[in-house]
C-alpha cells in the first residue's frame, strides 16, 4: 500500500525558503494543519498546537468535494445515473411540479438549481428589520425551514425537498445552496437502489477510502448521521465531514492521477475529468475580494483563470474557515489546508481572496521548476 514519503522543497523544484515563508503567515492567520505534496513527496507537514496528523479537522464545506462531487463521480461512473438526468426520475415528489420537475443531476452539483439556501437571506434581514427585530446569523436561530434544516427537524433532506422554495428558473443563474446539495445527495442515494452499498457513506468506504489506505479513524461524513426517508439511508453531502489532512490529500491524489492509484484502475479517467472540469453553468458573482472560480460536478475550478497566478486546470473543494484541497495537475502539487479564516473582511479580503493571498499564490511562486 502507498505510503507518503517526505523530502526536502528543493529535490522536487520548489523553494524551500518560500515555502517556509507561506508557512509561517499562514501560521500566523489561525492555520492548524497544511500539507504539500510534490511529485508524490511530502514538501510540507505543518501542525499548529493541539493539531496532529493523526487528528481529524472539520472539512465544513469541503464536503460538497470529498463526499458529494466524489460519490457522484463514483455513480456517473457506475452508469447508474447521469448528469443532465432530470432530478424528478429519483424524486417522484418533484415528477408534476413545474419547476422542480426541470432541475438536473447538474444543477444541484453546480449551485444552479434554484433551490433556496439555507442561509441568512436580504428577505430575511428585511422581514426582521419590519418586525422591529435583529435578523439572527446563527443558523440553528434562521427563521421556519432554513434554521429546522441546520437543527435536523424532522431531517435536512424532507426540508430540502419539501419546503426549500425555488427562488429562480433552474439552470440560469448561480446560487449557492446547501439543500441543492442534500437533494444531489438524495439522487444518488436513490441511484444506488440494487446496488451492494445503499448509501453514499458505504459507497465512499468500499470504493474509494479503503482502497486509497484511509482507515476509519482517518474520516466521517455526514455528521455521523443516516436520516432514513422513503426508504432511503440518505447521508448529509455539504458538510458534516471530519478528515486528517493526510486522508483529505490522498483523495486529491486519487483525483490528480484520474483515479488510478498505484497501478489500479479505481475510476475511469474520463469520469474523474468530468466531474473537475467547468460544467457550463452560471458563473457566480465575482467581486475583487472573492474571486470565485466556477463549478465542476461538486468541485471548484480555476479553467477560465480567475486565479491569475494559478494554472489554469487548478480544481478542489473548500470550506468555511477556510478548509481547503487544492490540486494542480500540471504542476504535480496537492495542497491541503485547515484552520480558522484567512482573510479579514475590513482589509477587504473575502473568503476566496484570502485563500489566493496567502495559499494558492504563495504556493506556484514557490515552484521554481
Amino acid at each position: 500500500m502507498f505510503e507518503w514519503e517526505s523530502t526536502v522543497p528543493e529535490d522536487v523544484g520548489m523553494n524551500g525558503y518560500q515555502l517556509n515563508a507561506m508557512r509561517d503567515g499562514l501560521a500566523e492567520r489561525q492555520t492548524r494543519g497544511l500539507f504539500v505534496v510534490r511529485n508524490d513527496q511530502v514538501v510540507m507537514e505543518w501542525y499548529a498546537d493541539g493539531h496532529a496528523a493523526d487528528k481529524r479537522h472539520s472539512t465544513a464545506s469541503l464536503a460538497k468535494a470529498i463526499v458529494g462531487g466524489t460519490s457522484l463521480m463514483l455513480a456517473l461512473a457506475d452508469g447508474l445515473m447521469n448528469a443532465d438526468d432530470r432530478v424528478c426520475d429519483y424524486v417522484p415528489q418533484w415528477r408534476d411540479d413545474s419547476v422542480r420537475s426541470k432541475i438536473t443531476v447538474r444543477h444541484l452539483a453546480t449551485h444552479s438549481s434554484g433551490v433556496e439556501d439555507a442561509e441568512l437571506s436580504k428577505t430575511d434581514r428585511k422581514r426582521a428589520e419590519a418586525e422591529g427585530r435583529v435578523a439572527s446569523a446563527d443558523h440553528m436561530e434562521l427563521p421556519g425551514w432554513k434554521g429546522a434544516f441546520w437543527r435536523k427537524e424532522p431531517d435536512p433532506f424532507t426540508l430540502s425537498r419539501d419546503d426549500a422554495p425555488i427562488i429562480f428558473e433552474p439552470g440560469t443563474q448561480y446560487g449557492y445552496s446547501n439543500p441543492g446539495m442534500a437533494m444531489l445527495s438524495y439522487c444518488v442515494t436513490a441511484s444506488l437502489r440494487g446496488s451492494a452499498q445503499k448509501d453514499v457513506r458505504s459507497f465512499l468506504k468500499k470504493r474509494i477510502m479503503e482502497l486509497i489506505g484511509v482507515d476509519d479513524e482517518e474520516w466521517s461524513c455526514g455528521y455521523g448521521q443516516t436520516y432514513e426517508v422513503d426508504g432511503l439511508p440518505l447521508v448529509a453531502n455539504w458538510g458534516g465531514g471530519s478528515y486528517t489532512s493526510r486522508a483529505v490529500a490522498r483523495i486529491g491524489r486519487l483525483m490528480l492521477r484520474r483515479g488510478d492509484w498505484d497501478g489500479v484502475q479505481l475510476v475511469p479517467p474520463e469520469h474523474v475529468d468530468h466531474v473537475v472540469a467547468y460544467a457550463g453553468t452560471p458563473l457566480p458573482g465575482r467581486p475583487p475580494e472573492n474571486p470565485q472560480p466556477g463549478s465542476g460536478l461538486g468541485w471548484w475550478t480555476n479553467y477560465d483563470g480567475v486565479w491569475p497566478n494559478v494554472p489554469k486546470d487548478a480544481y478542489g473543494g473548500a470550506g468555511a474557515g477556510n478548509q481547503h484541497l487544492l490540486v494542480i495537475p500540471s504542476l504535480d502539487l496537492i495542497v491541503v489546508r485547515n484552520g480558522g479564516m484567512l482573510g479579514k473582511e475590513s482589509w477587504g479580503e473575502g473568503f476566496w481572496g484570502g485563500a489566493e493571498k496567502y495559499i494558492f499564490n504563495p504556493l506556484v511562486e514557490a515552484v521554481v521548476q
